[in-house]
């Protein structure tokens, strides 16, 4: 159990240290480096902080659906590293949806009755890619700017004295 999460933990560190990621938590791109991180918890949810909702939802649904496909396939139960290491550590690219399968549904998948073996090796895959691909949707969080400010209305002009 030790092991899944160090794991875990070092694909995360790993992440954090590549592509200047650690810039992110400057002073002015805290905002950045806080929907970095809440991105990783939440997939789309990164974007949501970064006021781009158009892009969250989309990210949202299409990750989620991915997700939840193929946990649907493999009938609710997670992967596990014994099973199957490359889909394991694949999944820990999205942090409470990976974290929500290890503890709500046991291990050792297994296609969900009425669907052929065939399937199993397909839904073990859309769980690993939707966290794969979250992390290529936390890392466009680099290059996303925050809506700027509404700059203040200028004061009206003053009436002369007649």
């Amino acid at each position: 159990m030790r092991f899944r999460w160090a794991i875990g933990v070092a694909l995360f560190l790993l992440l954090l240290s590549s592509y200047g990621v650690a810039s992110l938590f400057k002073d002015g791109e805290r905002r950045r480096g806080a929907a970095y991180l809440i991105a990783w918890l939440f997939p789309g949810a990164g974007h949501f902080v970064m006021g781009k909702w158009a892009k969250g939802l989309f990210f949202l649904g299409l990750l989620g659906g991915l997700w939840l496909a193929g946990l649907w396939i493999v009938g609710f139960k997670s992967v596990d590293w014994d099973e199957n290491p490359f889909y394991f550590v694949g999944q820990y690219g999205s942090g409470l949806t990976m974290l929500g399968s290890q503890v709500l549904f046991p291990a050792k998948s297994f296609p969900r009755e009425g669907l052929h073996l065939s399937w199993y090796d397909p839904g073990l895959l859309y769980v690993c890619c939707a966290g794969l691909l979250n992390l290529v949707v936390m890392l466009n969080l680099i290059e996303v700017k925050a809506p700027a400010a509404k700059p203040a209305a200028p004061p009206a002009p003053e009436k002369p004295a007649a």
